[in-house]
């Protein structure tokens, strides 16, 4: 006896649904849509028959009739020479807030690495309809492309720090005064040789070394212009970078990192090489993200609140995209003081 071929099931039309629920077709359609011109009760009738029948929506239709894609796209540019990785806690953060403010909205999210530099990879997804607007990760080596993206500025949000005239929307934290905060704080533990480790000529770090600079002068102490240690975001960058300080014999007594993996990755130096954090170095991250409360020593940061950033990007990018014009805006700072630093615990 020969098997009996399996078809697969045969999907519900909406005619069918609209039978079932004794309705005409277009009330169905406007039930699925949420429409405020269907009844409770209808609407409540309708979605219980689809849910109960597998009744599923052409998406694809539905999203050339509104055209829209109802998904965002999430560009994050790493640089090769960073040493970066999509893995890096940042990005993964990030993704989360957005991804989380994005669902709420009801909207999809699309995560692009543009392969290249010759990779426009903004515009392919905005002319290809893939993504009805962009929230673009950080500005560096994206200048140029940014200024170039034209008209298409209203379909896109830019995390990253001011720098110069925009023709985008910005969202990012107050970088100045997160780097006054990180410098004051230990400025007034008595630190008076702080190294800054970063890659000072990229717009957000450059404005975190403007507010490092800032409390120094506030303090009525000059800064030491052989402390710094421009080195790449990436983990080993820093760790050797580091190490490399240590065994020159350069003199500091703290550190302040541009970003929380380059303070965990000193915090490893310093251990490697015997030095007691913070007894004889203190060490000052910034971003907050989870793992710095983990660390050993646990790690005073300054919280850029990546959450409350990727629910104002969303909210900016779907605003802009209604026709309606947004203003750029930063989120709030805050120190967190921790061990690293020799001071009080704070969640």
């Amino acid at each position: 006896m020969n098997d009996a071929v399996a078809f697969p099931p045969r999907k519900m039309t909406m005619a069918e649904l609209a039978k079932l629920a004794d309705v005409d077709v277009s009330t169905v359609s406007r039930a699925l849509n949420d429409s405020p011109l269907v009844k409770e009760e209808t609407k409540r009738l309708i979605l219980n028959i689809a849910a109960e029948t597998g009744y599923a929506v052409n998406a694809s239709a539905r999203n050339l009739r509104r055209q829209s894609s109802e998904a965002i796209g999430m560009v994050i540019p790493l640089r090769p020479e960073s040493g970066q990785t999509i893995a890096d806690p940042f990005y993964l953060e990030m993704v989360g807030a957005v991804s989380q403010a994005a669902a709420e909205k009801g909207y999809d999210l699309i995560v692009s690495i543009p392969r290249d530099d010759e990779t426009i990879a903004e515009r392919r997804l905005l002319q290809t309809g893939k993504a009805d607007g962009l929230i673009v990760i950080g500005q560096a080596g994206m200048a140029g492309r940014l200024d170039e993206i034209g008209p298409l500025a209203r379909k896109v949000v830019v995390w990253g720090g001011r720098a110069g005239d925009m023709n985008y929307t910005l969202v990012g934290s107050d970088n100045v005064e997160g780097g006054r905060l990180a410098a004051d704080h230990l400025l007034s533990l008595g630190r008076q040789q702080i190294l800054f480790l970063g890659p000072v000529n990229l717009p957000e770090v450059k404005l975190r070394h403007q507010g490092f600079l800032k409390a120094h002068a506030e303090h009525g102490q000059d800064w030491n212009e052989n402390l710094i240690l421009d080195v790449e975001f990436g983990a080993k960058n820093a760790f050797e970078g580091v190490i490399q300080l240590l065994e020159s014999g350069r003199k500091f007594d703290a550190i302040f990192a541009a970003s929380d993996v380059l303070a965990m990755s000193a915090l490893l130096a310093l251990n490697a090489r015997g030095v007691r954090v913070p007894e004889d170095i203190a060490v000052v991250g910034y971003d907050n993200i989870a793992q710095a409360g983990m660390a050993t020593p646990s790690l005073t940061t300054i919280d850029q609140n990546i959450a409350q950033g990727g629910q104002l990007m969303v909210e900016k990018l779907l605003a802009q995209l209604a026709g309606e014009t947004v203003d750029s805006e930063l989120t709030s700072t805050q120190l967190i003081v921790r061990g690293s630093s020799g001071g009080f615990m704070q969640a």
